[in-house]
Order: structure tokens, then C-alpha cells, then sequence
């Protein structure tokens, strides 16, 4: 037997409960023995993460995070716990309020029988005198139907009014909780994927710039010093730790939190489920049932449960995990190597043409960079932004000690052999050391690398320099500069060179 009813409004967001409702027998309280549909099968720990984002209860592609190729953080997992909640008091809201349907609809059909078997019969009458069994017998069942009806009736009430009314609150709560962590799990995603794909970027361009310094002529600086390269993957990187730190400490907070609301979701559905047992109906009507929903609640242990998840899922999960490490391709290639690096004075090209202090980095890849106070700290995610880059294998160095300088002067000049348009033919700058030791070591760095060295020679002045006189004119090529595919050039120490 069933029947048709429709309620007033429906629950979770639309489900439409003006369905065929069976009997009482069949839809509540079905007999020992009868058929139990088989529940969802469980997933194995491997299996959780591979399934499809549509069979999740439509999650945001976003907050996906193993589709978007990034390693699960254990973030993820409170969320993930979150949703959990938020699908079992779903389903359990979804039970009661079926149940109340049922209940409801039995109570209908009682009142249907008590009204029958309360109307007056006239051929019942004229069939069965005053004193028939059958009177009596139609007296039982009117006043059985009216009490079921009734009981029935208070059953429905009391579940929709506490169970059902607790249950939607809870469903409240859950949703604004899942909600917080999926916009912050969906801007961690967003950071993380971006930090990524910044990275891969800087990586690719190394690898770029170390491929083509190897290549002679204008090719050797398309992408640039392979040193600055590398500078900026570890000035990303250096970034992506800082983040990850920050992550990290903001767990420890998260963990705290989510351990609290669980107690408290554990608290109220205890609360809220115990009502049903506690129904004065339900445990007459069907005491054995009550019982079990007693038993079930009387083993929540929001300590033991807190402790199983942290266990199986939470503490499996790791830390937050980086995405990339120190050992990447081309960290350790001699290119991206220092020759020299320290403090050296430049004449300025204004007019008062004074020597100003900066920090200057010379490089294996053949460059020399000047900061102007100190070289950027990479581990604090400072960016390698030289206020002036010089590309040595465009150069010719002069020596020290040349004539009208000091002993720790010398010259360096930058030719323009890109022949680009509306540019100077070349630079010349003029540097100074704050002894005559720090003015060796830079002199002997920028000559291992320069394409020309120009050197002394005897011309009657010992301050005589190469090109100034027409007597001997004498050059010393860089091997650094005619071979650009060695990975890093040796220092050449003074009175050594190539005629």
C-alpha cells in the first residue's frame, strides 16, 4: 500500500519530497530478514584522491589540487575532512527527513482508517445487531487506527521540529566552515600553481642562457649573464620557501581550530541525534532501533576520532611540501659561477666626474655587474637587479699603472658590436680600487674574461701604454673571450699572456 503527499517546502536545496512514500511497514520499519542495500564501497587510502571532481559533490575545479598538478598539503586534507562532515549530516538530514515524510504519512493513513470505521454504516447495520462480534471487532480497529494515527503524528512533529530543526542548523554551520577553507585552499592552489609556473619559466630561461653563452659571437648574450639566470630561479625559489614557511605555521593554527569545531560538530549531532532515541513514541514503537542510535552515539569519542584522522589521513599527508628543491638543472653548471666579486670605485660621467663606491660581481659567464651597495641576498627573496651590466667579451681592458693614472686606475672599454642604430661605438669606464691589491684582483678577474687586454711595453717611459705609442703596439686576446664554449676562464695572472 502507498500514498501520495506533498509537503510545503523542500529541504537541502531541493530535494522535492512529493514522492510515492510506501508503507509503514516496507519504508520504516522493515522485518528481520529483509534484503539490506549494499553501502557505497570503501576506498582504498590511494584511491581517495583519484576521484572524479564531478563525483564530489560538484568542487570547484580550483580547489582540486592534485588536478592541478600540485603536491596534496595537509590543508587539504582538513578540507577535505570538511566536506566529509558536511556530506554525512547531508545524508543524515536527508534520513530524518524522510523519515518524518513517512511518519507523516502514516499518521495520514491511520486518521484515513479511524474516519472510516467512525462513520455510521446503515448496512452494517441492517447485517449485524448491536450485540455481533463484528460491532465489536470494527470498535478495535477504529480506536487502533486513531492511535496510531496520533502516535504517528507526535512522531513526525518531534522530528521535525528537534532532529530534523538541529540538523539543518548543523548543515549551516558545516557549510560556512567548508566554504572558508575552500576559498583558502583555492588561493594557497592559485599562489602555489603561480609560484610554479614562475618558476618552470626561470628554469627554461637559465637553461637558455646557459645553452647560448656557450655560443660565439652576438648569440652568446641573447638570455643574457647565465649567473643572473640562476639568480633569479634562486630568487624565486627563495620566495616559494618563504610562502611554504608561512604555510607551515598557519597549519599548526588550522590543525587547533579544526579540532575545536570537530568536538563542537561532534557535541551537537550527539544532541541532536540523542532526540530521536529519546522520543517517548519511537522508543515503544520501536525500542531496538532507538537502542542502536543510543549505543552508536554513546561511542562518539571526539578524542579518539580526532586521533583516527590524524593517524590515517592528516599526519600521512606530511608537511606542506615544496614543489622544487636547490638541485635543479643547471644550479651547479660552471657558468653560473663567480670569478670575483667586492667593492671597487667608479668615476661618475657627470660633471664633476667624482669615484663613487658600488659592489661589482664578475662573473664566469663574462659579465661584470655593479650594485650599488652589496649583492642581493636570494635567500630573502631580493631580486638580482644590477644598476648596470657590462658584457666583457665586448671589452678591451687597459693595464694598471698606465700613464697619467694612478697605479690603482684602469680603464675598460665597452664596444658596441651588437650594430645596433643610435648607439655610441663605445663606453669607457674608469675604475679605481681602494689599494693597489683590490685593483690587482679586479684587473686580473676583468682579464680572464675581456675580449682584448692591452698591455705595457718599453717605449723609454715605464708608463708607456699599449696604443698610445707607435712604436710596438702589442694586445693580449682573452682565451675566454676567443673560446666562449669553456665553462669558466681562469684568471690571468699579470705577465702571462698570449702574443
Amino acid at each position: 500500500m502507498s500514498f501520495r503527499f506533498s509537503r510545503s517546502a523542500t529541504v537541502n536545496g531541493g530535494l522535492d519530497r512529493s514522492n510515492t512514500v510506501t508503507s509503514a511497514a516496507t519504508a520504516v520499519n522493515s522485518p528481520p530478514g529483509s534484503p539490506i542495500l549494499p553501502s557505497s564501497p570503501a576506498l582504498r587510502g590511494d584511491e581517495l584522491y583519484s576521484v572524479p571532481v564531478e563525483s564530489v559533490d560538484h568542487v570547484d575545479p580550483e580547489v582540486n589540487t592534485a588536478a592541478l598538478g600540485l603536491v596534496l598539503d595537509p590543508a587539504d586534507v582538513l578540507t577535505d575532512r570538511a566536506r566529509g562532515w558536511k556530506s554525512l549530516v547531508k545524508s543524515l538530514s536527508h534520513h530524518f527527513d524522510r523519515l518524518a515524510d513517512a511518519e507523516k504519512a502514516q499518521a495520514k493513513s491511520h486518521a484515513a482508517n479511524a474516519k472510516e470505521w467512525s462513520q455510521p454504516s446503515p448496512v452494517r447495520q441492517l447485517a449485524f445487531t448491536e450485540t455481533s462480534s463484528i460491532n465489536s471487532l470494527v470498535s478495535v480497529l477504529k480506536a487502533n487506527a486513531a492511535a496510531l494515527a496520533s502516535q504517528h503524528a507526535a512522531i513526525q512533529k518531534s522530528l521535525d521540529k528537534q532532529t530534523v530543526m538541529a540538523l539543518d542548523g548543523i548543515k549551516k554551520t558545516i557549510k560556512k566552515k567548508v566554504d572558508t577553507l575552500e576559498k583558502e585552499q583555492k588561493d594557497r592552489n592559485r599562489e602555489r600553481l603561480k609560484d610554479k609556473e614562475m618558476l618552470v619559466k626561470a628554469k627554461e630561461h637559465l637553461t637558455k642562457a646557459i645553452s647560448f653563452a656557450r655560443r660565439p659571437g652576438t648569440d652568446a648574450t641573447r638570455y643574457g649573464d647565465p649567473w643572473i639566470a640562476n639568480m633569479e630561479v634562486k630568487q624565486k625559489l627563495a620566495l616559494a620557501k618563504l610562502k611554504h614557511a608561512a604555510r607551515s605555521q598557519k597549519l599548526v593554527d588550522m590543525k587547533a581550530d579544526f579540532k575545536v569545531f570537530e568536538a563542537n560538530l561532534i557535541r551537537e549531532l550527539k544532541v541532536a541525534l540523542i532526540g530521536v532515541s529519546s522520543i517517548s513514541e519511537i522508543q515503544n514503537h520501536r525500542a531496538d532501533h532507538a537502542q542502536e542510535i543510543e549505543t552508536v552515539l554513546s561511542q562518539m569519542d571526539t578524542e579518539k576520532e580526532w586521533e583516527s584522522f590524524c593517524e590515517n589521513r592528516l599526519n600521512k599527508s606530511g608537511g606542506p611540501e615544496m614543489f622544487e628543491t636547490d638541485q635543479y638543472e643547471g644550479h651547479d653548471d660552471p657558468l653560473v659561477g663567480v670569478i670575483h666579486e667586492g667593492t671597487l670605485s667608479r668615476k661618475s660621467r657627470g660633471l664633476l666626474q667624482t669615484y663613487k663606491e658600488h659592489y661589482y660581481v664578475i662573473t664566469a659567464g663574462g659579465y661584470l655587474h655593479e650594485f650599488k651597495k652589496e649583492r642581493p641576498h636570494m635567500e630573502r627573496g631580493e631580486t638580482p637587479d644590477p644598476s648596470d651590466s657590462i658584457y666583457l667579451g665586448h671589452c678591451s681592458l687597459d693595464p694598471l699603472g698606465a700613464q697619467d693614472r694612478k697605479p690603482e686606475e684602469f680603464i675598460l672599454t665597452e664596444k658596441n658590436e651588437d650594430g645596433k642604430m643610435f648607439q655610441r661605438s663605445s663606453k669607457t669606464y674608469k675604475f679605481i680600487g681602494s689599494s693597489m691589491a683590490v685593483s690587482k684582483q679586479f684587473h686580473d678577474a676583468i682579464s680572464s674574461v675581456s675580449k682584448v687586454t692591452l698591455g705595457v711595453v718599453a717605449t723609454g717611459s715605464t708608463n708607456a701604454v699599449l696604443g698610445r705609442t707607435s712604436t710596438i703596439v702589442n694586445s693580449v686576446t682573452s682565451p675566454a673571450a676567443t673560446a666562449a664554449a669553456a665553462p669558466a676562464a681562469e684568471p690571468v695572472k699579470e705577465g702571462k699572456s698570449e702574443e
